[in-house]
């Protein structure tokens, strides 16, 4: 820490298998943990990894799923947790990738883990039979210095609807019925937030924080299981409307905690979707060259509405909002919560917002000039406080439902604030770049249509459904590359900008990039109409 001298690097994954370290480690008693994502982007099976944190040498791993029954089980809790899943899931890997939500526990000397969705996410592919599929969409409690298993909480069993339990766990002591009980607050994707026992992992209450959830009527609190609606895992072929939609009630952003108000302050999303089979059902695989694939026909409904997004203050004891506030855009932002009550939050517009913890009166604003996705943290160096959040606005899936961020023209930054502070930003031009069209091109209507389809599938995730990027990568309407078929296919087929992590997709047919490029035409001069 004095030099920045590199003492020891480890990979904590097996080369070239598309992991991904995608939430930070965690450290404890002399170790490092960290998990990793990738569930999404072929078969996988998660795990956990702690190393000693003088040497790197490994101290310890936990899988989250079981692997082959042919080839043993680590221990006895892959064992028993075998029996909760049928036929050759191991094929598929599994998931339950701990990529994001750990939490260590002194008083127990535990670290839980947020597991990941099923990969696939369609159970009726990956383990057809049903069952539970443990560990998957759970917290499980582990001996920290072992990483031995020592109990779980599945909060979707069979999960299928990529409801996956990787949001932030927060450790607290509340009193409940009069007695002081240490508990974890837990919100995930699902809509429901759970209160749980820290040392025994019992349920103690669960109730919807979202206003729609329409895929379970309740938490059971004596099995604690959810009472699921009979369509909800779309039997015989059906659509079922899914409220919340997979990005969830509460994605990665971080919720805060406070001590002195009780009370957690939540980033809520209120968004649907409709889900069903792909057909036919067991001829799904995942998608060469890209790897993602959901294994579920998933899509927005318009007459459901704009997805929106809310800061809400929550009374984990009685389980009901105490205030909320309407936020910008349709994905939320990470919240912090300070020792002076004030509670933080930026939103998509650029705005940071300051509210009084007790009330949600706003006490202050700014504006940063891009989108805010990222917690913002408050600490105290020479007797003063600041507060210091990241700014820049992305997503893994931007899919248009943002204000429009320029992939290029944001102003990516580290803005720290204290109370006697002087700065001001400078007059930042983020005016994107320009719709690029060619007049000439005319564009044929049945090609847009395939060309929809083809895009929806590869290319969205990056650069935008309905091509409205997000940050993430390039806008493809603001680009000459589609204009030439002949350098669109360098790119594309080629593989021309794989160095700049453009997907080299050499599956696609001619007939493939001639669509898409006829779509974002078609999309390009629809957007340059509505100006």
């Amino acid at each position: 820490a004095k030099s920045g001298k590199q003492l020891w690097s480890v990979l904590t994954v097996e080369k070239d298998d598309n992991r991904m370290i995608t939430g930070a480690p965690w450290v404890f008693r002399g170790k490092v943990a960290i998990g990793h994502g990738g569930s999404d982007t072929g078969p996988m099976r998660g795990y956990v990894t702690a190393y000693d944190q003088k040497t790197g040498k490994q101290a310890w791993r936990f899988y989250t799923v079981p692997g082959d029954p042919a080839k043993g089980f680590e221990n006895k809790a892959m064992e028993m947790a075998a029996k909760t899943w049928t036929g050759e899931w191991w094929k598929w890997g599994g998931g339950g990738n701990v990529w994001s939500a750990m939490a260590y526990d002194a008083r127990y000397n535990r670290i839980y883990l947020g597991t990941g969705n099923g990969s696939p996410w369609n159970q009726k592919i990956r383990s057809p039979g049903g069952g539970d599929n443990l560990f998957l969409a759970s917290i499980v409690a582990l001996d920290a210095d072992s990483g031995e298993y020592v109990w779980h909480y599945q909060v979707n069993p069979g999960e299928t609807w990529d409801y996956n339990d990787a949001m932030d766990i927060e450790l607290g002591d509340l009193t409940i019925d009069g007695k002081l009980r240490p508990v974890i607050m837990h919100a995930p994707k699902n809509g429901f937030f759970y209160v749980l026992d820290r040392e025994t992992g019992k349920l103690i209450s669960a109730e919807k924080f979202a206003h729609n959830v329409t895929w379970a009527e309740r938490i059971d609190m004596k099995t604690g299981r959810p009472v699921e609606h009979p369509d909800a895992r779309f039997p015989d072929g059906k659509k079922f409307g899914f409220f919340p939609d997979n990005l969830g009630a509460h994605g990665p952003e971080a919720m805060a905690y406070s001590p002195k108000t009780k009370l957690v302050y939540l980033p809520i999303a209120e968004g649907g979707f409709v889900m069903h089979d792909p057909e036919p059902l067991h001829a799904w695989n995942f998608i060469p060259g890209l790897g993602v694939g959901p294994s579920v026909v998933a899509y927005d409904d318009p007459s459901r509405g704009p997805r929106t997004n809310r800061l809400t203050a929550w009374d984990p004891v009685a389980q009901r909002p105490v205030w909320s506030v309407p936020r910008e855009g349709q994905r939320a932002a990470g919240v912090t919560a300070t020792g002076g009550d004030l509670v933080v939050q930026g939103d998509v517009s650029g705005t940071i917002g300051i509210w009084s913890a007790k009330t949600g009166k706003l006490l202050w604003s700014f504006d940063a000039h891009t989108g805010i996705m990222a917690q913002p943290v408050t600490y105290m160096a020479g007797g003063k406080q600041y507060i210091t959040v990241v700014v820049g606005w992305r997503g893994s899936t931007p899919n248009g439902w943002t204000k429009e961020w320029d992939y290029r023209a944001q102003k990516r930054r580290i803005l720290t604030f204290a109370l006697d502070a002087k700065g001001k930003l400078p007059n930042d031009d983020t005016t994107p770049a320009p719709f690029v069209d060619d007049p000439a091109f005319k564009v044929d209507a049945a090609r847009v249509a395939a060309g929809d389809k083809v895009f929806g599938v590869r290319c969205g995730i990056c650069h935008g459904y309905g091509m409205l990027a997000g940050g993430a990568a390039p806008d493809l309407r603001r680009s000459d590359v589609p204009l030439s078929i002949d350098a669109f296919n360098a790119v594309v087929r080629e593989g021309a900008f794989v160095d700049n992590a453009m997907p080299q997709f050499a599956e696609l047919t001619a007939e493939d990039l001639l669509n898409i490029q006829h779509y974002i035409r078609s999309r390009t001069r629809d957007s340059i109409a509505a100006k």
